[in-house]
């Protein structure tokens, strides 16, 4: 299991296991072997191996990833082997690997990470982002990937509403083993990892606006984000750190003037 979703306002925690191609929703005080309140699972749902979700509260809807390159949405309170309401899947759409999900529901978009294991050393990892009620094998609305977004192995992706932002992580580092006399190293240590902050309006090879990197800030590669507007931080959990850090930034949460959806 990798994706977890906290729902605050029904007091409830929604996991998805992969292994069991379910999603279970528990109460938010469960503990020991406490029943799942919900369980999505069977045939029917669509789901192979899911592995990370995200909940509309606005709209009482659930976004999970298939395990099988497609956007499955049910109701909030779906269970059994029931159908997914909505599904966006095909070649148009250009999901291959779902890393994260993130919704800006008061722009009615799903913002997806989205990662594409290279064969050498290029990527083509990007935040793909729909509308929220697509469906079917749709393009994307806007595609942020090049190199100049310095997008390689996307991660975890949350949105700022208030200010139209989109908050990434990026290991900026394909993973591989150099094995030497002294210790293997997995990744590079001159490519370390970010957080990069995009507007929802970007879209193409567009460098992020923002940027948290390099020796002071800790990051080697951040797997997590968060973001706390209202203190103006933001957090971010490091798989090779295994290490929590909170960054104030208050200059990412003013906001930004309108563009074009060009870029800058």
């Amino acid at each position: 299991m990798h994706g977890i979703f906290y729902d605050p306002v029904h007091d409830e925690i929604v996991v998805p296991v992969a292994l069991a191609g379910a999603v279970l929703t528990l109460p938010g005080g469960a503990n020991g072997g406490d029943p799942p309140l919900r369980v999505i699972q069977g045939p029917k749902t669509g789901l192979a191996q899911p592995d990370t979700l995200y909940v509309d509260l606005e709209h009482d809807e659930m976004i999970v990833d298939s395990g099988d390159n497609s956007v499955l949405v049910f109701p909030r309170t779906a269970s059994g082997d029931v159908a997914p309401i909505r599904r966006i899947g095909g070649p148009k759409t250009r999901i291959n690997n779902i890393y994260g999900y993130t919704i800006d529901a008061s722009r009615n978009q799903i913002i997806v990470a989205n990662r594409v294991e290279p064969g050498g050393r290029e990527s083509n990892d990007r935040i793909l982002i729909f509308g929220r009620t697509d469906e079917g094998d749709v393009a994307p609305k806007s595609s942020i990937a090049g190199p100049r977004t310095g997008i390689v192995k996307i991660r975890q992706i949350v949105a700022d509403e208030a200010r139209g932002q989109i908050f990434v992580t990026v290991k900026n580092n394909f993973e591989y083993y150099n094995y030497d006399d002294v210790r293997p190293s997995p990744w590079n240590p001159d490519k370390t990892g970010f957080i990069g902050v995009w507007s929802v309006t970007d879209n193409g090879d567009v460098p992020p606006r923002g940027v948290i990197k390099g020796p002071a800030s800790g990051l080697v590669w951040p797997a997590g984000v968060a973001i706390n507007p209202a203190n103006h931080e933001v957090y971010a959990i490091d798989s090779v750190s295994n290490a929590l850090f909170a960054f104030n930034t208050p200059e990412f949460f003013v906001k930004p003037p309108a563009t074009t959806s060009a870029g800058r």
